[in-house]
């Protein structure tokens, strides 16, 4: 019991020996005998004793008075309290409890009720919601007014030698890995795809961080948000026994994800080849176009 409780139950206690006091002394009144006629009664009081006053601090305020002087106020929403209540984390374990509310509530509202069906839509459109990326825009980047051919071939090259940096520890296709590991029922198994979320999370960054040409703003905010995209697919993948709502839900748009990431990387570098951007046979350039139509 915390330092706030302990005053409140210390109050509470003193306030009810108060009350049974006066009850005592109201009963003893009342069953007082009553005097004959024309005899002399004197009336002696009841004797009363005073509850003791504790100041245990002698701070001059009695103790059950500090009771009821809270030094904080009660928090409703605190989550750590003894009740064990937790605030949902996974998308999983918040679709169970917004639905479960729902349906009281349609309960309570009978006939004007949602059925069954709609709120299994109405969860499901909410939950699909909560799966979808924060796009990265314009003002997450560095924007660059050099458009000449020499700023684009450097920044062409830059973003293939940054796939190249970090390359991933396991070549099998993560979708394959997700299957094996459920139909295994082994969330270990799930543990190789933390190299391509180490992966893919640096690929993100290092690209992010490059200053781009103004005439091809829009093709690299195309590649970062296809990165994110397949790096939150991947993410969920990993999580998939914590929070198997979220895995289902990435995995319905993973292969579009990957499409996107394809078509990406080929208009990115179409756009730069069409401003007359050109590199040597052996640029690490044409690895990764040869990568992304592969994938």
């Amino acid at each position: 019991m915390s330092g706030p409780q302990k005053r409140i139950a210390g109050a509470l206690l003193a306030g009810a020996a108060l009350i049974a006091a006066t009850l005592v002394i109201t009963a003893e009144k009342n069953t007082a005998p009553k005097a004959a006629q024309n005899v002399v009664v004197v009336d002696v009081a009841p004797q009363r004793k005073a509850i003791e006053t504790v100041d245990k601090n002698q701070d001059g305020v009695p103790d059950w008075q500090e009771g009821l002087l809270a030094t904080q106020p009660l928090d409703l929403e605190d989550t750590t309290a003894s009740s064990g209540y937790e605030t949902p984390e996974t998308l999983t374990e918040q679709f169970a409890l917004e639905f479960f509310q729902d349906m009281v509530r349609a309960d309570n509202y009978g006939a004007f009720g949602a059925t069954d069906e709609e709120l299994i839509l109405s969860a499901s459109n909410q939950i699909s919601d909560a799966a979808l990326d924060t796009l990265i825009e314009a003002a997450d980047i560095t924007v660059s007014d050099d458009t000449s051919v020499p700023a684009l071939v450097t920044y062409g090259e830059a973003v293939a030698v940054i796939t190249a940096r970090y390359p991933s520890e396991n070549t099998e296709n993560e979708a394959v890995i997700l299957q094996n590991a459920l139909r295994e029922q082994n969330a270990a198994a799930l543990e190789v795809l933390d190299s391509k979320i180490t992966a893919y999370t640096n690929i993100l960054a290092d690209t992010k961080a490059l200053p781009v040409p103004r005439s091809i703003q829009k093709e690299h905010l195309d590649l970062l948000n296809s990165y994110q995209a397949i790096l939150s697919d991947i993410t969920a993948m990993r999580n998939a026994f914590s929070d198997p709502m979220l895995a289902l839900l990435r995995m319905k748009r993973y292969e579009d994800d990957v499409l996107g990431l394809t078509v990406s990387i080929i208009n990115l570098y179409t756009s730069l080849l069409d401003n007359d951007a050109t590199w040597e046979p052996n640029s690490v350039v044409f690895t990764l176009i040869n990568v992304g139509e592969e994938i």
